[in-house]
């Protein structure tokens, strides 16, 4: 363990590896924290949000990876075809 790594837990069950997740997600300000309980962290705490995913059926011990946000270019994109094809239709 290194300066700033956290220390994890032996059969934690994956939970520290899920708060990594979450953190980097909430620092990054990515959209996507509330798939990894991020209300519930902020909400009611840290005690809450290890019950929940304690709690979640089917989870096992590896946290499931969290998809990267779509890139605004991929938005826009989507968005240029949905105006364009409305407007074909006139």
């Amino acid at each position: 363990m290194t300066a700033g790594e956290p220390a994890a837990e032996v059969g934690d069950g994956g939970l520290a590896e899920r708060y990594e997740q979450l953190r980097r997600r909430a620092m990054d300000g990515a959209p996507e924290g509330y798939r990894l309980g991020l209300a519930v962290l902020q909400r009611e705490g840290m005690a809450a949000w290890i019950q929940a995913w304690k709690e979640l059926p089917g989870v096992g011990g590896q946290p499931r990876p969290v998809p990267a946000a779509t890139t605004p270019d991929a938005v826009v994109a989507v968005l240029a075809s949905m105006a364009l094809a409305c407007a074909g239709a006139r």
